[in-house]
């Protein structure tokens, strides 16, 4: 298990464990509400996100691809308050085997955890070690408070959206969920994405529109489409294993917003008010 730290605030927290992916409204709203009644109990939130997802460690990444990148999914959780997050690692043999022990114990060596809040029927692993009796148990002994919430309102028809992502119908993915789906410039200027390969369309960002992160539904992306600099690039995704790699437009800013793709067959370029030129990968603007 690897556990990466990208903020761990003093004091005790309220643990909350998933994937995150995608975000939503109701999604920012849990996230502000458990912070405030944390805040009222004197403790932080530490949100624990677990990436890849399980279910696409067991299965491969291309049978449950992400949405949003993990770094989105940081930045999102920050803009709500959370005080700590942590991006936590499993090995096929640790979804397999580890349970609620090996999790919790990874995440308190870096984060004091006073309480666990748990989704009805949430596990923290496959069978006994990951089920509730286990986390009880483990918690009794640790002296963390465990409590049940409601599941937040979910975007509905995720997994309609997933299964357009799957096929490269991203356009279709992002009406449904009303958002475009972020990804941030890895360091070492190319990464591999769970998407089947192509040409995409993306909206280059300096930073990820406030109005997308915090006011979902077809006004909230109207608000930030509006707001937007320039127009969509052409994005070209090569196969590779695993999915499809993505070479980073030269010169384009720290964040892609992919609004459509390969199987959208009704985006034309023409549209695009710029270009990556397949041949040197280097952004440009203006029409192709």
């Amino acid at each position: 298990m690897h556990e990466r730290v990208h903020a761990a605030a003093t004091g005790g927290h309220v643990a909350l464990v998933g994937v995150w992916d995608p975000v939503s409204e109701g999604l920012a709203e849990f996230f502000r509400a458990t912070v405030s009644a944390a805040r009222r109990r004197g403790l932080g939130v530490l949100v624990v996100t677990l990436a890849p997802d399980p279910v696409a460690t067991l299965r491969g990444p291309l049978s449950r691809p992400s949405f949003q990148d993990v770094e989105y999914r940081l930045w999102y959780q920050k803009q709500c308050g959370v005080q700590s997050r942590i991006v936590v690692h499993l090995t096929r043999r640790e979804v397999e085997e580890g349970g609620a022990a090996l999790l919790l114990d990874g995440i308190r060596r870096h984060v004091t955890v006073a309480g666990l809040l748990l989704k009805p029927g949430q596990s923290l692993g496959r069978g006994a070690p990951g089920g509730i009796a286990a986390i009880r148990d483990y918690c009794a002994r640790a002296g963390i408070q465990v409590d049940f919430t409601d599941p937040y309102r979910a975007t509905a028809g995720i997994e309609e959206a997933r299964a357009h992502l799957a096929n490269g119908r991203l356009a279709r993915a992002v009406e449904l969920l009303f958002q475009r789906l972020h990804w941030a410039r890895p360091s070492s200027g190319s990464r591999v994405l769970p998407w089947p390969p192509g040409t995409y369309a993306a909206q280059p960002m300096e930073t990820p529109s406030s109005a997308t992160a915090c006011a979902h539904g077809r006004a909230g992306m109207d608000r930030a489409r509006d707001g937007d600099e320039g127009a969509p690039v052409q994005v070209h995704l090569t196969p590779c294993p695993g999915g499809s790699r993505l070479r980073w437009p030269e010169g384009a800013p720290p964040w892609l917003a992919f609004v459509s793709g390969p199987g959208d067959s009704c985006r034309a370029p023409a549209d695009l008010g710029g270009r990556t030129d397949r041949r040197t990968n280097q952004w440009t603007r203006g029409r192709p």
